[in-house]
This record gives C-alpha cells, structure tokens and sequence, in this order.
C-alpha cells in the first residue's frame, strides 16, 4: 500500500494537470489508502467466488469527489487522478510479475479497471452534487 501510495503522488506531482494546486501530501492521497482497500476487497471477493464482483458503493469514492470540488479541482483532474491510480496499480503489476498466478492475471486486471472506473463515477457524481452547494456558499 505505501509504494502505490508513494508511486502515485510521485505521478501526481509530476503531472501539470494537478501539480499546480498547492495541496500537501496528505490532502492528495488521503483518500488512496480506503480507496485501494475497497479494490483489495473486491479481487478477494472475486477470487474467493471464482467469478467478478459488481462494484459496491465507496463511501470514500463519494467523500473523495466532494472534497476535490472544495479543493478545487476540475472534472478532468478527478479523471486524471483515476488514470494515474490505473498505471500506478499496473506498474506494480508489472514490478511484481515473479509472484503472480498467471491464471487469474487477466481477470484481476479487469477487476481492477472496472473497480478504479467505478471509483471514478461515484467521485465524479458526488463532486457534481457538491458544485452547487459549493456555488451557493
């Protein structure tokens, strides 16, 4: 969990899209901890059944989008965060290929895209909710 974490802010402050938001470290990747235990539930889950998992709800999906609209934050870079979550989770994938069961490769890739897409839908609707409550405040 803390290499993804670190690899990741690593690529967010690296990105132009968000690195011009004066956030500390805390403030960009305290929702990653809840949000890749959410995806670590889900693989289990999945592996545990033999077959995927719809997405369940993330509250801190919900919490995440709501509070990137108070920081400030675009739509784009709520999806340009999910995209580097992707190629972090990925990278990691590919750093640990000598411990992977190749058999369930394929199915947890899609597993994790279609879990970190669902994140991203779920932040994107709370931040939608949140504009204008923001705007009237």
């Amino acid at each position: 969990m803390a290499s993804v974490i670190e690899d990741w802010l690593a690529r967010a402050k690296q990105t132009k899209e968000l690195s011009h938001l004066l956030l500390s470290d805390e403030e960009r990747t305290g929702h990653l901890p809840k949000l890749v235990e959410d995806l670590i539930a889900r693989l289990r889950q999945s592996s545990a059944t033999g077959k995927d998992t719809d997405a369940a709800i993330s509250t801190s999906a919900l919490a995440h989008g709501a509070l990137r609209c108070r920081q400030g934050y675009t739509p784009a870079m709520l999806v340009v965060e999910s995209r580097i979550l992707q190629v972090t989770l990925f990278g990691t994938l590919q750093s640990n290929l000598g411990f992977l069961d190749f058999s369930l490769l394929l199915p947890d890739v899609m597993t994790i895209a279609d879990e970190v897409d669902a994140q991203l839908t779920q932040s994107m609707n709370s931040y939608m909710s949140a504009v204008p409550k923001e705007a009237a405040a």
